[in-house]
């Protein structure tokens, strides 16, 4: 398992070609401006406006649908348990409860879906270089990188462990020896992780790492880059007028 969250990060689009850092900035103003918005005409440009990004960045939507499959069976349950409601009746159906779950999973998935389209247009370490950049403490960004570089590593270390428990014909049952088991193979999984975190460190220090990303490019900013951020700070402030002053309906395509 190779991290994937930057596979397409090498495609050629005009997202791609954005600066890393007014991409960031910008869209992560976005994100929390759609966050605050609550009125549901305004989620749906929202919407609209996250997969035409998508669309122009040239990411498979394949790739997004996988993305936002995980997302839609957590929410699922709002639309379970919100719409219904416990009266001297008994159980009743609540229109108000179904949209307000609507609203909920619309503001996720636009947002999700942004996320992919700042984050899966420019390879990680870049990423992060531009957050270092934007002023982010060093430590942060450093831990997740590291993070999620490693996540996979140790996933793939779960892997192997799991496929010699079972090549031993273990199998998990509700019993004592599974409980035992399965402590003994997340207590290994521990100490593997610590040993192998102390030589990624050793091996660091040996290569000259003191605390900070080392890249050898340096980002240069174009009009074009000005452009496509002042549109994005347009649209927020678009969005926040018409959620504080009701212009709701005119925003909508």
């Amino acid at each position: 398992m190779h991290p994937d969250i930057d596979r397409f990060a090498h495609v050629a689009s005009p997202i791609q070609r954005w600066d890393p850092r007014v991409k960031i900035s910008t869209l992560l103003l976005l994100i929390f401006t759609i966050a605050s918005v609550q009125k549901f005409p305004l989620i749906i440009f929202s919407l609209a406006l996250a997969f035409c990004l998508t669309l122009i960045s040239h990411i498979p939507l394949n790739f997004i649908r996988q993305r936002l499959l995980p997302v839609s069976i957590f929410l699922f349950p709002f639309f379970i348990i919100m719409p219904f409601r416990q009266s001297a009746n008994g159980v009743s159906f609540h229109l108000s409860g179904f949209q307000l779950a609507l609203f909920i999973y619309l503001k996720a998935i636009t947002i999700v879906t942004l996320v992919i389209s700042m984050i899966g247009t420019t390879p990680f370490n870049d990423s992060m270089k531009a957050l270092e950049y934007l002023k982010v403490p060093p430590i942060f960004v450093q831990m997740i990188l590291f993070s999620y570089r490693y996540l996979f590593v140790f996933m793939m270390e779960m892997s192997r462990m799991n496929t010699a428990m079972k090549a031993r014909n273990f199998e998990k049952k509700t019993d004592m020896h599974t409980v035992r088991t399965v402590g003994n193979f997340v207590g290994s999984l521990l100490v593997r992780s610590f040993e192998r975190t102390e030589r990624i460190y050793q091996a660091m220090l040996s290569r000259g790492y003191e605390g900070q990303i080392v890249t050898f490019f340096d980002y240069q900013l174009t009009k074009l880059d000005y452009v496509k951020g002042s549109l994005v700070i347009l649209t927020c402030c678009l969005l926040l007028a018409g959620d504080r002053f009701g212009l709701a309906v005119p925003l909508i395509p």
